[in-house]
């Protein structure tokens, strides 16, 4: 196999995201200029209809192997209605469970002026993120916990850091009370990975239980509170929100009561408390709650009844209204406070549910027959929210199933039922298709670093560059050697000496798949680099110049000086004629030099030498 000497920068960076490229056609016609016809001089004003603009959007690149992508397209200007032609003849305007890839649109109006788009939807890149380090806090009230993340590779910057306690953009995150975090890193393309960890406490949290005494709603006793403190270190001493240093409080008032615990250490803990007034209890009984049926309708309805406390009972809810019983309620919260006759009064708060909106979305798929071409395809109903069971009707007329074969037909709709009386239906057009069979499977391997050689050595980078047919999507390489790669176009590094076989297997949008093998010898360098000792340049052709000869060499550069330092001669790159024994184009005496040699090897590493050589006349 024939390799070519192939030089590409030691990093490759790509931009991720959409390439979208633009064709408008030109609408004059031929003779005319802009401003006259035929060359008459005559001025005729057109209204122009705007220009053809086109703007993509939706899930453009792979967060996974098993993650699916979709274009949604935005078109204005032009006159409507458009039409859409996709590069697999689909005429939707927007494309769903897509692989990664290269999609082309051609978007006609109805004055027949196109737009084309050529839009990517990027393979998966990992992302990978490491909590670097993590420090507890010194005590259960103290927030001088820390934790730092490092992105150790993804996509590239921007990245979106977000932390559970409400940090954003930070890779460290300090004044952390103890506790479960999370930190969730996204890319630019919406790809995240979320971290979990636990700041801990380096001594014994405080722990408090507590008795509250309440007041009768009547007014005649005191509240108290009583406080069972343990853990910590040494004696604890109390600050309450009403001066007092106690552990407990008696004779209290109804009202908020705050106190701040404190150990030997000066860990601390802060707790609220409420003493409230109570009478004969009043009894508030949620009689019964109708939920909404369908998602957005106003059909729930809350009856309460009461008994207990000091009769008459006034009732307000926060809508406004004040009876026992609502109807007409939309889904939400509703809060009602009833008071007796002593002044006492209760509350409560009562949900009405709605469920989830039912959705039906249809889904289709093409099981292709690879070596034929011909195809089936299949469509099924993807149905969410409302309340099961469902009933489905096609319009085929099939009932009740999920999927069903649609290969004739190019429109079905399907609506669906739920168990409350909630519809819903969705519809999509198809698009039969057949595939080009025989398809063109190639590759080449390069280096990417220009050298002397043309075999394939152990530790050289090496570029696989794959040609094949525009169809094929996805791209599975097997190197011979125990490794793999799904980049189209990867570098890989052979490690020992041998004979590989290395595979490329490519699919299809459909999973059809061609495949092509080629075998590369890869040699072990014996040796790096032979120095002569002398050389006589009298121009007989033999041993004219003084030249190193090299093998397995990447990078080279000599230098020649006299025995009193001074430099004779220069040379750099892997392509050099050799010392001539001359200096500013002047003969130099015979006699011994020195030479500086500095190389790289292929395999990156870099060593220099020194030592002396004899010319001879």
């Amino acid at each position: 196999m024939n390799i070519k000497n192939y030089k590409l920068p030691t990093f490759l960076i790509f931009l991720i995201g959409v390439l979208a490229i633009v064709f408008m056609e030109d609408t004059l016609a031929q003779g005319r200029d802009k401003n006259q016809e035929n060359g008459s001089g005559q001025r005729t004003e057109n209204v122009p209809s705007g220009k053809l603009e086109v703007a993509v959007s939706g899930k453009l690149a792979l967060c996974s192997h098993e993650d699916r992508g979709h274009i949604i397209l935005g078109v204005s200007g032009g006159v409507e209605p458009y039409t859409f032609k996709w590069n697999n003849n689909d005429t939707v305007q927007n494309r769903y469970n897509l692989f990664s890839g290269t999609y082309t649109v051609v978007i006609t109006d109805n004055e027949g002026k196109t737009i084309t788009e050529r839009i990517v939807v990027q393979p998966p890149l990992p992302l990978i993120v490491d909590l670097k380090e993590k420090k507890d806090a010194s005590c259960g009230s103290s927030a001088d916990g820390s934790a730092r993340i490092e992105i150790k590779f993804g996509r590239g910057e921007p990245y979106t850091i977000t932390w559970s306690h409400g940090l954003q953009g930070e890779l460290e995150a300090d004044k952390l009370l103890p506790g479960s975090y999370t930190v969730t890193v996204a890319d630019h393309l919406n790809c995240d990975i979320t971290i979990s960890f636990e700041i801990g406490q380096e001594s014994e949290g405080i722990e408090v239980s507590e008795a509250i005494e309440d007041i009768g709603c009547t007014g005649n006793e005191k509240g108290a509170i009583f406080l069972d403190v343990k853990g910590g270190s040494g004696k604890f001493s109390y600050q309450w929100s009403n001066g007092k240093t106690s552990k407990d409080l008696s004779g209290l008032d109804a009202g908020i009561y705050e106190v701040t615990i404190q150990d030997e250490e000066g860990c601390s803990v802060f707790r609220t408390y409420e003493v409230v007034s109570t009478a004969s209890v009043i009894d508030l009984e949620l009689v019964r709650v109708q939920h909404i049926q369908c998602a957005g309708s106003e059909d729930g309805e809350i009856e309460i009844a009461i008994s207990g406390g000091v009769a008459p009972y006034t009732v307000q809810w926060d809508n406004g209204a004040s009876s026992e019983k609502l109807n007409a309620l939309k889904a939400g919260k509703y809060s009602v406070k009833v008071s007796d006759g002593s002044g006492c009064t209760v509350s409560r708060t009562v949900e009405v549910n709605e469920p989830a909106k039912l959705t039906a979305f249809l889904e289709s798929s093409v099981d292709m027959d690879c070596s034929t071409g011909e195809s089936k395809t299949y469509v099924w109903v993807n149905v969410a929210g409302g309340q099961s069971p469902y009933s489905i009707l096609w319009s085929d007329g099939s009932k009740d199933i999920k999927e069903v074969e649609a290969s004739n037909m190019r429109e079905i709709s399907v609506e669906v039922e739920d168990a409350m009386g909630c519809k819903t239906n969705h519809k999509i057009r198809l698009d039969n298709q057949s595939i080009q069979t025989g398809l063109r499977v190639d590759f080449q391997v390069r280096k990417l670093e220009i050298n002397a050689e043309s075999e394939v050595f152990t530790s050289e980078p090496l570029l696989f560059e794959s040609e094949i047919s525009e169809e094929f999507i996805a791209w599975e390489w097997d190197f011979g050697d125990g490794n793999g790669n799904s980049e189209k176009d990867p570098i890989h590094v052979f490690e020992k000496p041998g004979l590989y076989e290395v595979t490329l297997r490519a699919y299809d949008l459909f999973g059809c798949s061609s495949v092509e093998s080629k075998e590369i010898n890869v040699l072990e360098v014996e040796k790096w680099i032979t120095i002569p000792n002398a050389f006589s340049p009298n121009g007989d052709g033999l041993n004219d110049t003084f030249k190193p000869m090299l093998k397995g060499v990447s990078s080279f550069k000599m230098d020649i000086f006299n025995n009193w330092g001074e430099h004779m001669y220069t040379s750099s790159g892997l392509e050099f004629e050799g010392w001539d024994g001359t200096y500013k184009g002047k003969l130099l005496p015979r006699g011994s030099y020195v030479y500086q040699i500095s190389f790289t090897k292929v395999n990156g590493e870099k060593e220099i030498k020194t030592g002396s050589l004899t010319l001879i006349r």
